[in-house]
């Protein structure tokens, strides 16, 4: 099954395999039985928005403050007259924002102040057209990104600092952009790219891609405000880094796919500031080792940090349910609808969470 060319982003969280449309593999690892205990105060409700159009997803999400949230997606899915769409959720309500002409879906929002926020966006086919879109309050914009750079995936570090990855030829790049101005930071000789990235400040940025073969080391970097240094991912398989969540120094978290022939579904992996943890995420019961079906779509799953040390996590093993870690256990919560979260986010110095899903529709837990 091939992916779309609307979505130059799918590959932080989605998958496919040459005409293979489910995938199922073992669990590996040890989960507590923890898993039917009850998840944190707080339940996920159903947030009324202006509906999209036809088939619609939610692929990007972000609530730099209690009162402001932009949902980014596509309406009309997979048709020829698929459309971009931005949601903006303020005190008097949600409304569509107006975005620029000719684009069929948002991947990415990125967001720290209510009148400045980020997206990556695409034409019908990412390879011809992938714009970088600016909020400054009133209207969305195009801005331009590193010249000769179609870009894959940003982040917003705690200075205002604009991190990108992207693609330049056959090499795999990170920008960062300042008043105005774009400088390269890392050039990689890697046609794999580097689809994940995660700023926490202008000396502290992870970057990570996917290994291509046994032999090829997982694309981790880290930047420490002046070189970069490539991590290592200590396991017999590489892997596929789908999304990096920053919290602080000593608490990063990795949701990664490990590139083994057996197809095993993705793990959470966590950085404490000197060595990483592995957790192997539950299916939908509790047995491990419990072979189970994965997205038909492709779709792996999405993370979130809770503000409290753990994570959230939405997986399409379990569509019934969203995964709460607290960094020991596993518990379960009840979404509102039985379908998957493609994007979800934490509203800063808070544990109100936000979340976008595959139906177009919005869900909130406070």
């Amino acid at each position: 099954m091939d992916l779309p060319q609307t979505n130059p982003l799918l590959p932080r969280r989605a998958f496919a395999l040459g005409g293979v449309a489910l995938l199922g593999a073992a669990v590996t690892g040890t989960l507590g039985r923890a898993a039917h205990a009850a998840p944190p105060p707080g339940e996920w409700g159903d947030v009324p928005v202006p509906p999209p159009a036809g088939r619609s997803q939610l692929f990007g999400i972000a609530a730099p403050d209690r009162w402001h949230v932009f949902a980014g997606g596509t309406e009309n899915a997979f048709q020829p007259d698929a459309r971009a769409v931005m949601l903006h959720g303020t005190p008097r309500g949600w409304t569509r924002a107006v975005l620029p002409e000719g684009l069929a879906v948002v991947n990415d929002v990125r967001a720290r102040h209510a009148a400045s926020a980020w997206a990556i966006a695409a034409g019908r086919n990412a390879q011809e057209r992938t714009d970088l879109l600016h909020w400054n309050g009133r209207h969305w914009t195009t801005v331009a990104g590193p010249a000769g750079e179609r870009l894959q995936a940003i982040d917003l570090d705690r200075t205002g600092g604009l991190w990108a990855t992207g693609f330049s030829g056959d090499a795999a790049t990170v920008s960062v952009r300042r008043h105005g101005q774009w400088t390269n930071t890392l050039t990689l000789p890697e046609s794999s790219g580097l689809n994940a990235i995660a700023a926490g400040s202008a000396s502290d940025v992870w970057a990570g891609g996917i290994g291509n073969s046994q032999t090829t080391t997982t694309p981790l970097w880290h930047f420490d405000g002046t070189d970069w240094t490539r991590m290592p991912w200590d396991s017999q398989w590489p892997h596929w880094i789908l999304q990096i969540e920053y919290v602080a120094p000593d608490d990063v978290w990795f949701y990664a796919l490990e590139q083994n022939p057996l197809f095993p579904p993705p793990t959470l992996h966590h950085w404490d500031g000197s060595a990483f943890t592995v957790h192997a995420i539950p299916g939908p019961s509790d047995p491990v080792g419990e072979v189970g079906l994965m997205s038909a779509v492709g779709f792996l799953g999405s993370i979130a940090a809770d503000g409290q040390g753990g994570v959230w996590l939405s997986s399409p093993r379990d569509p019934a349910h969203l995964l709460h870690f607290d960094g020991a256990s596993w518990t379960r919560a009840t979404p509102p609808v039985t379908v998957t979260a493609y994007s979800m986010t934490r509203v800063p110095h808070t544990t109100t969470m936000w979340a976008g899903t595959q139906i177009g529709t919005v869900w909130r837990r406070s």
